[in-house]
C-alpha cells in the first residue's frame, strides 16, 4: 500500500486534506489508536477537521480506484444525503461495534435513491461488518447475494472474500456447502480480474486452501498453494515494502497448507538484502519454527530482536523464541523469555492487540512445563 501511495496521481486532492500517517506500534499513538479502534493494519480514517468525527474507514488494502472513491467521500462529506450519513456513521461503528455497524449499512441501504452511488461500497461494507461480528451464516449467504449483481471490480472482489472468510471459519454444513457452491465461480471470476489487489488474490487462495484442507482435500489445498506461490515468485518486488508483503503471503500460505521448506529460501534471501528489517528476520524465524530447526529460529529471533523492533513484533519474536526453547526442552530459558515477551506485550499501543497478547502470554507462564 505504501507503493500505492507513494507513486499515484493524486494531484488532483491537493489542498482538501492534510495526510497522516501512524505508526502501529509507537507509544505515542495509543490515545489516537484507542479513540479511533485501529485494531488492524493498514487501517483508513477520514476524520472531519470541524469535530475530528469519522466520516469513513477502511480496512486494508485498496487498490487505486478504491482509494480515490475513499477520498471523494470526504470531499462530498459536507452534503450528506441520510443514506451518506448512515453510511458514515456505520464506518465509525465497524472497527469497535460490528453488529451496531451492519446495522446503520443496512439503514443506508434502505435510506438510498435507486441509483445511490454508494450502494455496492454499503453492500460490501455490510458484509465485512458481519464477518467481523462473527455473523458467519449471514454473512457467506449475504455476499453471495450482493456479490452476484455487482460489477466486477474491487469491490465485488472485497465482497466475495468476506464471504469466503465466513465460510473458512467454520466445520462443513449444508448452509456453508450452499454458499461456498456460488462464492467458489466468483472466486474464480476474481482471480481472472486485473484489478483485484494483491491482498486479495491471497485471501481468496488462502480461503480455498483453508476450506479443501477442513474438508480433508489436501490435494486441493495443494494444488491452490503450490498455484499461488508460482506467482509470487514470478513477481520481481520493486522496493522493501513489496518484497516485505511478498513475503507475508508466502508464509501465510505455508500456514494454510504446504511446507515451510519451500520458501524458506526466498525468505532468507529478503533478510539478506534488507539487513535493518526486523519483519524479515521475524519470518524465517517463523519458518525455520514450523520445519523444526529451532537452532536456526532462535537465532533469526535474536537477529530480528537486535534490529529495534516495536513492541508489537518484539513480544513476537520472542514468543517464537520460547516456542523453539520449549521444544528443545529447555524450560527455564522459554520461561525467561516469556516473560519478557509479557514485558514487550504490556507497551503494545493498541488496547486491543495489547490485551490480547498480555492475556494470552500469562495463560502460557501459568501453564505447568516438564524439566529436562
Amino acid at each position: 500500500m505504501r507503493d500505492l501511495l507513494a507513486h499515484a496521481d493524486l494531484a488532483g486532492y491537493a489542498g482538501q486534506f492534510v495526510w497522516l500517517e501512524l505508526s502501529y506500534d509507537e507509544e505515542g499513538n495509543r490515545a489516537f489508536l484507542t479513540k479511533y479502534g485501529a485494531n488492524a493494519t493498514p487501517t483508513f480514517f477520514l476524520l472531519d477537521p470541524r469535530d475530528q468525527n469519522v466520516i469513513a474507514m477502511q480496512t486494508g488494502v485498496m487498490s487505486l480506484q478504491e482509494l480515490t472513491q475513499f477520498l471523494d467521500r470526504g470531499v462530498a462529506a459536507r452534503a450528506q444525503a441520510p443514506a451518506d450519513a448512515a453510511l458514515s456513521r456505520a464506518d465509525t461503528l465497524l472497527a469497535e461495534h460490528p453488529a451496531d455497524a451492519a446495522k446503520a449499512y443496512q439503514e443506508a441501504l434502505k435510506a438510498a435513491a435507486a441509483h445511490w452511488p454508494q450502494r455496492e461500497l454499503a453492500e460490501a461494507s455490510l458484509v465485512q461488518a458481519l464477518q467481523n461480528n462473527h455473523q458467519w451464516q449471514r454473512c457467506a449467504e449475504t455476499a453471495v447475494a450482493e456479490a452476484a449483481p455487482m460489477k466486477r471490480d474491487v469491490i465485488f472482489a472485497r465482497t466475495v472474500v468476506a464471504g469466503m472468510w465466513c465460510v473458512a471459519s467454520v466445520d462443513p454444513s449444508p448452509w456453508a456447502d450452499a454458499a461456498l457452491a456460488k462464492l467458489k465461480p466468483m472466486t474464480e471470476e476474481a482471480l481472472a480480474m486485473p484489478t483485484t489487489v494483491r491482498d486479495h488474490r491471497d485471501a481468496i487462495y488462502r480461503t480455498l486452501m483453508l476450506i479443501s484442507v477442513n474438508r480433508n482435500d489436501t490435494s486441493a489445498a495443494a494444488g491452490y498453494g503450490d498455484h499461488w506461490l508460482a506467482e509470487l515468485d514470478a513477481i520481481t518486488p520493486h522496493s522493501d515494502d513489496e518484497r516485505s508483503a511478498l513475503d507475508i503471503a508466502r508464509v501465510e500460505n505455508i500456514q494454510a497448507y504446504g511446507d515451510p521448506k519451500h520458501i524458506l529460501p526466498a525468505l532468507i534471501e529478503s533478510e539478506r538484502v534488507m539487513p535493518n528489517n526486523y519483519i524479515a528476520s521475524l519470518r524465517v524465524a517463523q519458518m525455520e519454527s514450523a520445519a523444526k530447526n529451532h537452532d536456526a529460529a532462535i537465532a533469526a529471533c535474536d537477529r530480528g530482536l537486535a534490529r529495534n523492533p516495536g513492541a508489537g513484533s518484539r513480544a513476537w519474536l520472542l514468543l517464537i523464541k520460547a516456542g523453539a526453547l520449549k521444544d528443545e526442552g529447555k524450560t527455564a530459558e522459554y520461561r525467561h523469555v516469556l516473560e519478557e515477551a509479557l514485558g514487550a506485550a504490556r507497551e503494545i499501543p493498541s488496547p486491543g492487540h495489547r490485551d490480547m497478547n498480555v492475556s494470552m502470554i500469562q495463560k502460557m507462564l501459568k501453564e505447568p512445563t516438564d524439566k529436562k
